[in-house]
């Protein structure tokens, strides 16, 4: 059995992160792998200026031989004063990736328990993230539950 350890992710892994959040948005639209060279530089620079900024929390899963097996972030999204939490951050889990090699493997699992212990230990309340097919069930053993946002797409 493989077993894993998650590391928090520097400027040093920005390639790792770039490519593992491109990755799964082509993973979950295919069609978008014409655009994958723009992306990767619009979230390249986005990335480095969040990890400066700390306000993205990388987590990487490698093997006891330090091979990758999977990542996934928390963002520190800015959010409005509200009655039921007065801070101006919230934590947003995204770019859950998992190399297809370790995949079913407990990679995410692991990933999205150290994303909450972390979020828990900064005295976050909530995690929010937005939840492809095949992520469902996996967020909603972890306790995550669907809520009313509603969104309007505008041409």
């Amino acid at each position: 059995m493989v077993t894993f350890k998650v590391s928090f992710a520097t400027e040093n892994d920005l390639d790792l992160l770039v490519g593992h959040r491109v990755s799964m948005w082509i993973a979950i639209r295919p069609e978008l792998a014409s655009q994958e060279q723009e992306m990767s530089a619009l979230t390249r620079d986005w990335i480095k200026k969040m990890l400066s900024e700390g306000r993205l929390i990388g987590f990487i899963a490698k093997t006891e031989s330090e091979q990758v097996a999977g990542s996934g972030c928390i963002w520190l999204r800015e959010q409005q004063p509200r009655f039921s939490d007065s801070r101006l951050q919230a934590p947003y889990l995204m770019s859950m990736y998992t190399e297809e090699a370790f995949r079913r493997k407990g990679v995410a699992n692991l990933i999205v328990q150290n994303a909450i212990e972390w979020s828990r230990s900064h005295g976050y309340s909530t995690i929010s993230l937005n939840a492809s097919e095949a992520g469902i069930s996996l967020y909603e053993r972890f306790g995550f539950k669907l809520t009313t946002e509603m969104r309007l797409k505008i041409n």
